[in-house]
C-alpha cells in the first residue's frame, strides 16, 4: 500500500529532525542527563515537527540504549514504541475529545505504573481545544504526577491555554522552517528524479514554512516517469507563470491600464484562482522588495531589474494594497471586480493626503525629475509649463526693475548668486528669491529701508550679517560680560552700508548712552570686524520708525485733501 511522503519521511530521532535546532539540543541535553520533566508544551504552526518530536521524546526517556540523546530504534521498547503497540505510551486528539468525562477516563489511569516500559507518557494534540472543565479536571494530575508520568502538550494556539496550565509545564516554540533546510530535505527525496531548482524552491515557498505541506505538495506534484518541472507544479498549486507575474507588475508600473485589463482577463479565462494569484504577486512583490536592498538575495536577473525600476515607498504600497486585497477576495461576490479596482488602483496616483507612503512616493518622483532636469536627461524648452512660468516672472521682474530705484551697494553682487557651479535647486530657489525681492522693491521702496537685510549679503568667507551678529553675541557673552546684558535688551536692526543696528525702544536712552560709549562700541565693533571679515561700524539707535511713519501718514492726507480743494482731487498723480 502506497505510503504519503509526509508519513515515509517522518523523522525518527531528533537528529533526523529539520530546523528546531534550540528544542532539539535542550531536548538531547536532558535525555543524556535523565533530567525528565513531568509536563512538556510544545508550541507552533502546523507542519513543524510538534508531533514528531514529542512521539521521538516518548522513545528516547524508555529507550533502553540511547545514542547521544537520540533514541536507538533497535531495542525492543523502541521497536514496540514505532509499531503503535506500547500500553505505556498514550496519544489522544484534544480535538475530538475535548470533554471533561474523556479526559476523567483517562486520568484513571494515570495511577496505574507502566508496564514495560520506564515512563507512562500521554502525548495530548491540540490541547488548546478542550473544554475549561477538561483542563480543570487535568489541572491536579498535571502539577503532581507519579514519578514514572510524564505529559506532553502539544499546540498551534497557546493563548488559548489557561495560565494555570502553561505554569505547569516546560515550553518550547517551534519556529516556521527555512526555506533553505525545506529544499534540502526534499532533495532528499527526490535525489533518483529528474527534479528543477526553481520547481523545489517555488515548493518550498509555498509550504510557508511547513514541512509536512511541502511533503504533500511535492506528493501531488510528482508523476510516475515524469520530471519535475515548474510549469508542472504551478499547475498543479493553481498559480500563473512567472511571466505573468513579471508582465502584470511591469504594466502597473508603467500605468497601463489597457494592458492591466488584459492582463485580468487572460487571468479569468485561464480558470485561476485570483485570491491564489494575489498571493503570488504578494510573495513577488516581497521578493522584488528584497532584491531591492539586498541584490544578493536572488539570481532572478529580471527580480533585480525590476527593482530598480521603482522605490521601495511605492512597492511597500502595492504590496499592502495587494495583501487586503487578497482578504477582501475571500468574502467578496465578484473577486474579478477586486482585482480589477486593485490593479487600477495601483496604477493611479494616490490622491490621499493622510497615506504617508502615497505621498512619500509623489516626493522622490518629483525628485527624480529635478534629478532629470539636472542631468539634462530633460531638456528645460518653454514646452515646459514650469520653465515658461519662471522666464516669464524673470522677464517681467527685469523689465520693472529699469524703471524701480538704484539699490544702495551690497558687499556682493547680485549677479555672483547665479553661478554656474551652483546647482540646478539652488538656482531655481534664488530666481525665486530675486523675483520676490524685485517685485517687492519695486511696489513698496520702504520696504528695504526699514529693513536693509532683505536680501543677504555675503562675505568672502560666505558669512551673512545676521550669522555674524550671533557669533559676535556668543563671544560677547564671554568676552563682554559687563555689556553683554544691556545689548541683550536691545533689537537686532539689520546692516546696510557696512554698519550694524541695535535698536531701543522709546524709554531705554540710558541703554543707547552706555552701549554708544565709545570705549564699548569699539569693543562691539572689533567683534563684529572678526566674526563677518570685513571692516565695520556699529551704532544704537531709538527705533521711533513706527512712529515717525504713522504720524507722515497723517500729514501726507492732509496735505493731499488741502491740495485738491484747489486743483480738484482728479489733477493729483502720486509717484514714490
Amino acid at each position: 500500500m502506497y505510503q504519503t511522503l509526509y508519513r515515509a519521511w517522518r523523522p525518527q530521532s531528533f537528529s533526523d529532525m529539520v530546523g528546531q535546532n534550540a528544542v532539539v539540543n535542550t531536548l538531547k541535553n536532558q535525555i543524556i542527563t535523565r533530567h525528565i520533566a513531568h509536563a512538556y508544551l510544545f508550541c507552533g504552526t502546523r507542519g513543524t515537527g510538534k508531533t514528531s518530536a514529542a512521539r521521538i521524546l516518548s522513545m528516547a526517556i524508555n529507550c533502553e540504549n540511547p545514542q547521544n540523546g537520540d533514541p536507538c530504534l533497535e531495542c525492543e521498547s523502541c521497536l514496540t514504541l514505532q509499531r503503535d503497540a506500547s500500553l505505556d505510551v498514550f496519544e489522544m486528539d484534544a480535538a475530538s475529545n475535548s470533554r471533561v468525562e474523556e479526559i476523567r477516563e483517562m486520568l484513571e489511569k494515570v495511577n496505574y505504573p507502566p508496564q514495560q516500559a520506564n515512563y507512562k507518557v500521554y502525548i495530548i494534540d491540540e490541547v488548546h481545544m478542550l473544554s475549561n472543565a477538561a483542563f480543570n479536571a487535568l489541572l491536579k494530575t498535571l502539577e503532581e504526577p507519579p514519578s514514572y508520568m510524564v505529559f506532553i502538550l502539544a499546540t498551534t494556539e497557546p493563548q488559548k491555554l489557561p495560565a494555570t496550565i502553561l505554569s505547569r509545564c516546560q515550553r518550547f516554540d517551534f519556529g516556521r522552517i527555512s526555506k533553505e533546510d525545506i529544499v534540502s530535505r526534499l532533495k532528499m527525496a527526490l535525489k533518483d528524479i529528474e527534479a528543477e531548482e526553481s520547481a523545489i524552491w517555488l515548493i518550498a515557498s509555498a509550504a510557508e514554512g511547513s514541512m509536512r505541506d511541502a511533503w504533500s505538495l511535492l506528493d501531488m506534484c510528482l508523476q510516475p516517469g515524469q520530471a519535475l518541472t515548474e510549469q508542472h507544479v504551478r499547475t498543479a498549486l493553481g498559480t500563473v507563470s512567472r511571466e505573468f507575474l513579471y508582465d502584470f507588475f511591469d504594466a502597473i508600473i508603467k500605468r497601463d491600464m489597457r494592458e492591466v485589463l488584459n492582463l485580468t482577463d487572460k487571468l479569468m479565462a485561464s480558470g485561476k484562482d485570483i485570491q491564489v494569484f494575489l498571493r503570488s504577486f504578494s510573495q513577488h512583490l516581497r521578493d522584488i522588495l528584497q532584491a531591492y536592498f539586498d541584490k544578493q538575495s536572488t539570481n532572478d536577473e529580471r527580480i533585480i531589474e525590476q527593482a530598480q525600476q521603482v522605490s521601495p515607498h511605492r512597492l511597500t504600497l502595492l504590496l499592502e494594497q495587494s495583501m487586503k486585497t487578497e482578504s477582501d477576495v475571500k468574502w467578496s461576490s465578484s473577486p474579478r471586480t477586486n482585482l480589477e479596482a486593485f490593479a487600477l488602483r495601483a496604477c493611479l496616483e494616490s490622491t490621499d493626503e493622510s497615506d504617508i507612503l502615497a505621498m512619500a512616493e509623489k516626493i522622490i518622483a518629483l525628485e527624480k525629475k529635478i534629478e532629470d532636469l539636472a542631468s539634462g536627461k530633460i531638456a528645460l524648452t518653454p514646452t515646459n509649463k514650469h520653465t515658461q512660468s519662471i522666464e516669464s516672472s524673470l522677464e517681467k521682474s527685469e523689465k520693472q526693475e529699469i524703471h524701480a530705484p538704484k539699490k544702495q551697494e551690497d558687499s556682493v553682487n547680485q549677479e555672483d548668486e547665479f553661478k554656474s557651479e551652483n546647482t540646478f535647486e539652488e538656482n531655481i530657489e534664488k530666481t525665486a528669491s530675486h523675483t520676490i525681492n524685485t517685485l517687492e522693491t519695486i511696489e513698496n521702496p520702504s520696504v528695504n529701508a526699514n529693513k536693509p537685510e532683505h536680501i543677504p549679503q555675503n562675505t568672502d568667507s560666505g558669512i551673512t550679517p545676521k550669522a555674524a551678529w550671533n557669533n559676535m553675541l556668543k563671544r560677547a557673552q564671554k568676552e563682554l560680560t559687563s555689556s553683554y546684558g544691556i545689548i541683550q535688551q536691545g533689537k537686532y536692526g539689520g546692516f546696510l552700508d557696512g554698519r550694524f543696528t541695535l535698536f531701543y525702544e522709546t524709554g531705554k536712552e540710558p541703554y543707547l548712552a552706555f552701549v554708544n560709549d565709545p570705549s564699548r562700541k569699539s569693543l562691539i565693533e572689533k567683534l563684529l570686524q572678526e566674526e563677518f571679515g570685513s571692516p565695520v561700524s556699529f551704532e544704537a539707535r531709538i527705533d521711533k520708525g513706527d512712529i515717525n511713519k504713522v504720524g507722515t501718514e497723517k500729514q501726507s492726507e492732509k496735505d493731499i485733501e488741502q491740495l485738491s480743494s484747489f486743483v480738484g482731487r482728479e489733477n493729483i498723480v502720486l509717484k514714490k
